[in-house]
């Protein structure tokens, strides 16, 4: 369970009077609980736009992002465990130069789902018959991380 909530952790540490914007990359299959999530940052003043697929490093190439934040569950002596799509988020930032922090989170995802999950904005995106493999947890090597709250 995370020390506090992370809307309250920015308004502390990065406060909406800052000028600071949120980019947050969507995380298929479990955009229901992000879209829930959003509304606890542009409720505070932030402004947010939801980025998908290569946004990320497109926006993290052009310096559009200060910093990335990335989510685990635990962390081992050389990696942590975080929400799939992390590693991508770390490499680029590592690659360009931009710091990567951690920061605990709640969501409990299982080590992969091979099934019918794929779903954007709640609507499934697989056809019937066609099976998805979804990362949930994905392993980060410590040294991608720049800071751990």
């Amino acid at each position: 369970m995370p020390q506090k909530d992370f809307a309250e952790f920015l308004l502390e540490h990065y406060p909406v009077t800052d000028g600071w914007d949120l980019f947050c990359a969507e995380g298929r299959p479990c955009e229901n609980i992000i879209s829930e999530r959003l509304v606890n940052f542009t409720s505070r003043g932030y402004g947010v736009t939801v980025i998908s697929d290569n946004m990320m490093g497109f926006c993290l190439s052009k310096k559009e992002m200060a910093l990335v934040f990335i989510f685990y569950q635990r962390i081992d002596k050389d990696c942590a465990y975080c929400q799939g799509g992390s590693l991508l988020a770390a490499v680029l930032a590592k690659e360009l130069n931009i710091p990567c922090h951690l920061y605990p989170t709640d969501y409990r995802g299982k080590e992969a789902d091979n099934g019918h999950s794929l779903c954007f904005a709640g609507e499934p995106i697989v056809p019937k018959g066609v099976r998805s493999f979804v990362p949930r947890v994905e392993k980060v090597p410590m040294s991608y991380i720049s800071e751990k709250w």
